[in-house]
């Protein structure tokens, strides 16, 4: 068959990529997409910038790096690698978006602009006939409906009903009931969010979160950070968003209960009055955002890993961070959520179902670090790898298109 060609709607887009680094799941498929041998080329539709946006917050409304190929009006079509292209698109409104808030980013995808945009883009660069669209969220629904895709696929990621920030946007459930009868491919990053979406479609597909092993290789030398350097050992780390699914409460009985152990938190802080009570203790270290680039390094210099994620209150995901400490060859103790439960049997592993059982398993490391005894490591499969599972999406996509021709052809 012909090369595929790809339009991808991700929840991170290349924008937020580009300041943030490529760190999340819809991130690491973008990437993987871009080099694949069966694709040829691969459009990116950012999220629109409205003027507000630009005014108030002074957010940058275009990627900043690559060539500039297009302009029309407000909408630019940027090279950014070999066969990735980015369409970047400002929407000229001021109040609505300050009133919407995280609701307008459906409306702004559903918009006549936004979909002219989209086509003229695909015109432009010879894909408008042929190409399948993939999306990260069921908030661009509004957009899919305006494109005449040969393959619409889904990957779920987390379920944003059960997430505190997005489950108020009003048809979001709609959204996933028209993704559930119209996707030809569905995809989620946990089980649990599968089997919810399994109920209407059963051919759901599970592919848990991965790793760039290439990126996180516990066999390369990492320089310690310099805001670690003079921190004390042992050194139990997080790496990763702090909001309300973060266990607090979880977190401050653990920092009482290790007072020798220096306990560090990389990441953002999504809400700092949810997480401020961490501070206050004296071996609670929190170092503020890295760049993805420099995440190996502090995760090399970790002697534990952690996850102290609430069970009641996660939403449905599978937390990347797990993939990458085990790639770094960390021993880790994590609350059950997500995909975790795979782990269980690895010996650097604990999974813990209460507080006593993440603290029983923090001990067990702690002592066993204390001891100077070898930890015995499991390393990931090579399966784990984001280029395997983007693999594995792309052989599903090529599957579809060819059944769709020769039904076409029939």
């Amino acid at each position: 068959m012909n090369k595929l060609n790809l339009v991808v709607v991700p929840f991170h887009d290349w924008k937020k990529c580009e300041r943030e680094g490529f760190r999340t799941r819809d991130a690491h498929f973008m990437q993987e997409f871009g080099k694949h041998s069966a694709v040829d080329k691969l459009l990116v539709i950012d999220r629109p910038t409205s003027l507000s946006e630009i005014v108030l917050l002074r957010r940058g409304w275009r990627v900043k790096q690559g060539q500039l190929l297009s302009k029309r009006g407000t909408a630019l079509v940027t090279q950014v690698a070999d066969k990735t292209f980015v369409l970047d698109v400002v929407v000229p409104e001021i109040i609505r978006p300050l009133w919407m808030q995280r609701q307008w980013t459906p409306h702004a995808f559903g918009l006549r602009r936004m979909a002219d945009s989209v086509s003229h883009a695909l015109s432009y660069l010879g894909i408008d006939k042929s190409y399948a669209t993939f999306i990260s969220a069921p908030l661009f629904v509004t957009l899919v409906q305006q494109l005449d895709s040969r393959a619409f696929i889904l990957d779920a990621q987390d379920n944003l009903l059960k997430h505190t920030m997005y489950r108020d946007v009003p048809d979001l459930r709609e959204y996933y009931d028209y993704c559930q009868r119209h996707c030809d491919l569905l995809y989620a990053n946990s089980m649990e969010t599968t089997q919810w979406l399994a109920q209407k479609r059963p051919d759901t597909t599970h592919i848990a979160n991965g790793v760039d092993m290439d990126i996180f290789d516990p066999s390369r030398p990492y320089a310690v950070p310099e805001d670690l350097a003079s921190i004390p050992r042992p050194i139990i780390g997080y790496a990763g968003k702090m909001q309300e699914m973060f266990d607090v409460t979880l977190m401050e009985r653990t920092l009482s209960q290790f007072p020798q152990a220096s306990f560090v938190f990389i990441g953002q802080q999504l809400n700092p009055k949810w997480i401020r009570p961490l501070w206050c203790y004296s071996n609670a270290h929190y170092l503020a955002d890295k760049p993805y680039q420099q995440l190996p390094n502090y995760l090399a210099a970790f002697d534990i890993c952690i996850i102290p994620y609430s069970i009641q209150r996660q939403h449905g995901g599978d937390p990347i961070k797990l993939y990458e400490y085990l790639a770094m060859g960390k021993p880790v103790v994590t609350t059950d959520i997500g995909g975790a439960g795979a782990f269980k049997d690895y010996p650097q592993v604990r999974v813990a179902q209460t507080d006593e059982e993440f603290i029983a398993g923090l001990r067990f490391f702690v002592e066993q670090i204390q001891s100077r005894k070898i930890i015995q490591v499991q390393p990931l499969p090579a399966e784990c790898s984001w280029k395997a599972k983007a693999d594995q999406i792309i052989r599903a996509v090529e599957r579809r298109w060819d059944m769709k021709a020769i039904g076409h052809a029939d």
